[in-house]
């Protein structure tokens, strides 16, 4: 956790879900995700719920989820708990979301995370809990919304941010956060990798990174957790 509320307690910064056509390019295939980005997707929030430890009693991270049809770029299924206890979550439970802002080329960061943010709605009984999408994919964006987290500790000071972002710019918001060039995993995010997490903290009161793994579907690296 961080050791002062200047800083949020984690940042974490995700590749959107797969898409059709060339992975390494955003602008080609369409602007919504593919089967398998889909169905990555909805395993998310197996990640970041809620400890079944903890209160209020009854609700389990292993959630039940009734899929209906819905439009190409909306989620739309209802969440339930259930009984199954698959223990803690892996990562924290995110307070906040965020997307890149939707384009003519893409909104698949914002579908990415959609089902987790209906899913928090649920556990969390707040229907009012969103996603943000308001920053573009370019360099304004990028400085805009890590201005926003840095600058604004009355709202995101010790709380945990989930960030979905295009694979290209990623490495260009992380540095933005304040972590060096010399942590960072590559020089150039793979177009094939769509299965990291980065996770920022600040406890030494500098911006530090650890790369971790989703390990959800099929074919995800293997390696173990940093």
């Amino acid at each position: 956790m961080s050791s002062s509320a200047q800083f949020p307690s984690l940042v974490m910064i995700i590749r959107h879900g797969e898409k059709p056509g060339n992975p390494s390019n955003d602008k080609e295939g369409g602007p919504n995700l593919s089967v398998l980005g889909s169905a990555r997707a909805a395993a998310l929030p197996s990640l970041f719920t809620p400890d079944p430890t903890a209160k209020p009693a009854g609700k389990t991270p292993q959630l039940d989820c009734d899929m209906t049809a819905g439009t190409e770029s909306q989620f739309k299924g209802a969440y339930g708990s259930s009984k199954l206890n698959a223990g803690p979550s892996r990562f924290p439970t995110p307070d906040f979301l965020f997307a890149t802002k939707s384009s003519n080329s893409s909104s698949r960061p914002v579908e990415t995370i959609t089902p987790l943010a209906q899913a928090l709605q649920f556990i969390n009984n707040n229907s009012a809990f969103k996603i943000h999408h308001h920053f573009k994919n370019d360099t304004k964006g990028i400085n805009g919304l890590t201005s926003e987290i840095l600058k604004t500790p009355a709202t995101y000071g010790g709380k945990v941010v989930l960030i979905c972002w295009h694979h290209g710019a990623i490495l260009q918001l992380t540095k933005a956060f304040g972590v060096p060039s010399s942590q960072l995993p590559w020089s150039k995010w793979p177009g094939k990798v769509f299965d990291r997490i980065f996770c920022i903290n600040w406890d030494s009161g500098k911006a530090s990174l650890a790369a971790d793994y989703q390990q959800l579907l099929y074919g995800d690296s293997a390696g173990e957790s940093s």
